[in-house]
């Protein structure tokens, strides 16, 4: 994911206050202006709508259903979600994959597989404003203080999804195979 470039003059104050953090100067800007947006006054700030364009992504996936690594595909992306047809799972026929994956672009993880395109568009949506590390590369530092928040969303929107899944799960045999969502 590329990351926007700024160029600031750099006053005394802030290079003093760098050092006394042990961080470099762009790190600890990054950080105040990370504080000021979550509980600062910029928490009130109006959230825009995600920008969806078409982009290759990393995403965790698997073909054996053993052994789990990162696999390219093309989908849509805004922000940190990304969406490609197709589960965890890869298949033989990706033609004949009903589900798609909602997926968090920086760490290649499935947030939820629904049954449309829309759908996952709208968790992301709901789930973009909820305080996540959501620019983590490190899966461990993406939970936040809305994970309980983000477990209930998630599976409020893959339980609406289920009667089209199940249905489909039966033309297909080896669906749901590695134990996976």
């Amino acid at each position: 994911m590329a990351r926007d470039a700024v160029t600031l003059a750099l006053r005394p104050a802030w290079q003093a206050a760098a050092r006394y953090t042990g961080r470099p100067v762009a790190a600890w800007i990054a950080a105040v202006v990370e504080d000021y947006l979550r509980n600062g006054a910029g928490r009130f700030f109006p959230l825009l709508p995600l920008d969806w364009h078409r982009e290759g992504f990393k995403a965790i996936r698997t073909d054996d259903g053993k052994t789990y690594g990162p696999h390219d595909v093309r989908g849509l992306v805004a922000c940190c979600f990304g969406i490609y047809r197709g589960c965890y799972l890869i298949r033989d026929d990706p033609a004949r994959e009903p589900e798609f994956t909602l997926a968090h672009v920086p760490t290649g993880r499935r947030l939820a597989v629904l049954d449309r395109v829309r759908s996952c568009k709208r968790l992301a949506e709901v789930l973009a404003p909820l305080r996540m590390g959501w620019h983590e590369i490190d899966p461990g530092k993406v939970c936040g203080a809305d994970v309980e928040r983000f477990n209930a969303l998630v599976a409020e929107y893959e339980r609406a999804a289920l009667p089209l899944r199940l249905r489909d799960d039966r033309d297909r045999p080896h669906a749901g195979v590695g134990g996976g969502r």
